[in-house]
């Protein structure tokens, strides 16, 4: 099977955007994930679009705002928005077949991939990866977190970034989202998550219903960096199966 592979750029309200889209090189139209990141978003989980090429499945691994090439400033409170107008731009890409498609976050990326559930009925299945929470992540250490890694970013200013996390959290509950979605929903948490507490997947998990798995992974810190291999497998494999992908 051949892949192709480039930088895209489009535009939300007048601000440009990027990001890779990847798809196998097929007479067919091929199922399609959306990939967010986390914040800053350093890790660009290029090995689970490499995995998911493998399996015959396209996708877009977006930047937000603010982030990695992208122009405008980054904000909590903005994501979800950002994510749909990629998610609407990835449907109208060329060989994608927009009654499959899926959503991939790791962390922010998580809580912005569940809570585009909420909004989105046209995906299908979703993969969240240490997602962040709703009100319960308004704790103290939110806020030396959060300065020390905004430095990479376009921000207006820490502090006001700060209270953009704490405004973004109470409103959008991706827990709350799950429960409005029809999608299939696999969340994937270490137990010796460092960042966010595995906890938080476990009630996301619980207000999933039937249609959630939680795969607590043992001994896993929030970067999976000792199994990488590991967690992109259990991506290809998840999309493969739930937007029932054909090698070939």
């Amino acid at each position: 099977m051949k892949f192709r592979s480039a930088g895209e750029t489009f535009r939300m309200e007048g601000v440009k955007m990027v990001g890779v889209f990847a798809t196998p090189v097929v007479r067919r139209a091929v199922p399609a994930v959306l990939m967010l990141h986390g914040f800053p978003g350093s890790e660009q989980n290029v090995d689970v679009q490499r995995a998911l090429l493998a399996e015959g499945v396209a996708s877009f691994r977006l930047c937000f705002q603010g982030a990695w090439g992208s122009e405008g400033f980054y904000r909590f409170s903005t994501l979800i928005s950002q994510a749909k107008a990629a998610l609407r731009y990835l449907a109208r890409r060329r060989g994608v077949d927009r009654n499959r498609l899926g959503v991939f976050g790791f962390s922010m990326g998580g809580w912005t991939a569940l809570n585009l559930l909420g909004e989105a009925p046209s995906i299908k299945t979703a993969m969240a990866v240490s997602p962040v929470g709703g009100p319960e992540m308004i704790v103290p250490s939110n806020s030396p977190f959060i300065r020390s890694h905004c430095a990479p970013l376009r921000v207006k200013s820490p502090t006001a970034l700060i209270g953009d996390f704490r405004a973004a959290v109470r409103r959008f509950d991706p827990a709350a989202a799950v429960a409005r979605s029809h999608a299939k929903i696999l969340l994937v948490h270490g137990t010796a998550d460092e960042v966010i507490p595995d906890a938080v997947s476990r009630g996301i998990r619980a207000a999933a219903g039937a249609r959630g798995r939680l795969i607590l992974a043992r001994g896993a810190g929030h970067a999976y960096l000792d199994r990488r291999a590991w967690l992109s497998k259990r991506a290809a494999d998840w999309f493969a199966k739930t937007l029932s992908s054909r090698r070939g």
